[in-house]
């Protein structure tokens, strides 16, 4: 972990066992790093710094990967589909037709 001051501009690796950390207010921002105070009365406001990012290391490039022959799909022939929604249409009707009859006897 690195610590950069936003007063001068100077970092530290860690901060060091003399520096005495300065509470001015619970209300400080957290935006704001921390005041310390160092040996020899010299204040730092300190914030971490973010962690470096990991180098990057360049993976083999992969094999080359065949495609499997895909199971060509099944071609319902256009007949069947068209019996398939003429009966569900006939039924649908029959089922209308029930309705209006009934509306019609009240």
């Amino acid at each position: 972990m690195s610590y950069r001051c936003r007063i001068c501009g100077g970092t530290w690796t860690e901060i060091p066992d003399d520096a005495v950390e300065i509470d001015l207010a619970k209300s400080r921002g957290t935006r704001r790093g921390k005041l310390y105070k160092f040996a020899g009365g010299v204040v730092h406001e300190l914030r971490k710094l973010p962690q470096p990012s990991l180098p990057v290391v360049e993976q083999p490039l992969a094999q080359e990967v065949q495609p499997e022959k895909l199971p060509e799909p099944e071609i319902v022939e256009e007949a069947e589909q068209a019996e398939s929604q003429l009966s569900s249409i006939a039924s649908l009707s029959a089922a209308f037709s029930r309705i209006r009859s009934k509306k019609d006897s009240r």
